[in-house]
């Protein structure tokens, strides 16, 4: 396994690096041609199609995106931004329907437009932190992504990965969400990235009618998984201001 990848999926998540083992390109999600026009719609997924009932919500803007994004000055003294990984990981889980949890370690959001990708680090690599804003285009496609992945957390308590011709063993369990989201989803994993030698970032995803962010937090201590409560809030609570507009 690549170091990045034992110490932090904050690298690989896509988010930046999102989710936090996000490997972002450190894009800020302005647009050449105009921050202020709304994101083009990505590539659509089959599975993501829009139901009936779902509100047809507008896609957020790169601005919104940008803005949506954390800062330094949002987080508590000591944290520092990096620069993220342009990562082109794929990770394949062993069972489809746990296939939305092994998505995110992956770079990319499918069937969404990437915005802002930000990473952070705390001390000496003691902490990281990734998080990845898109949109998706208007319609359902953001309610059936966050609804993918509670449908797999609730039936993926144990799978395993493929990455780069490797498996790996995957645990998730939920935690407590924060609050002010249309939606908003906590769990954390473990992965066995060899054997012995575990990992277990916390994740949080959350929607605002069309946008969504993913956010990892990876702390080598225990004492220090607690800042992710406070960190998930301050997260959706600036992503839900500037989806809001």
């Amino acid at each position: 396994m690549r170091t990045r990848i034992t110490r932090g999926l904050s690298a690989v998540l896509a988010v930046s690096a999102l989710s936090l083992t996000a490997a972002c390109g450190g894009s800020d999600g302005t647009e050449k041609d105009g921050a202020d026009k709304p994101a083009a719609g990505g590539s659509a997924s089959a599975s993501a199609a829009p139901t009936s009932q779902a509100p047809a919500a507008a896609p957020l803007t790169a601005a919104q995106m940008k803005a949506a994004a954390l800062e330094v000055k949002d987080l508590p003294s000591g944290w520092k931004a990096k620069k993220g990984e342009d990562d082109k990981t794929v990770y394949k889980a062993d069972k489809a329907e746990c296939q939305p949890l092994a998505a995110m370690m992956s770079a990319g959001i499918e069937g969404a437009t990437q915005g802002a990708s930000v990473d952070f680090v705390i001390g000496d690599n003691a902490s990281e932190l990734s998080q990845e804003v898109a949109t998706f285009p208007a319609g359902a496609g953001a309610a059936d992504y966050t609804k993918k992945i509670a449908a797999a957390l609730d039936g993926c308590a144990g799978f395993s990965v493929e990455v780069e011709g490797q498996k790996m063993k995957v645990e998730s369990k939920r935690l407590t969400a924060p609050q002010g989201a249309e939606e908003a989803i906590a769990f954390g994993m473990t992965l066995e990235v060899a054997p012995g030698i575990k990992i277990a970032p916390d994740l949080v995803v959350a929607r605002q009618g069309a946008g969504v962010f993913r956010m990892l937090h990876l702390a080598d201590a225990a004492a220090a998984k607690k800042d992710f409560d406070g960190l998930a809030k301050a997260a959706t609570d600036k992503f839900v201001e500037a989806a809001r507009g």
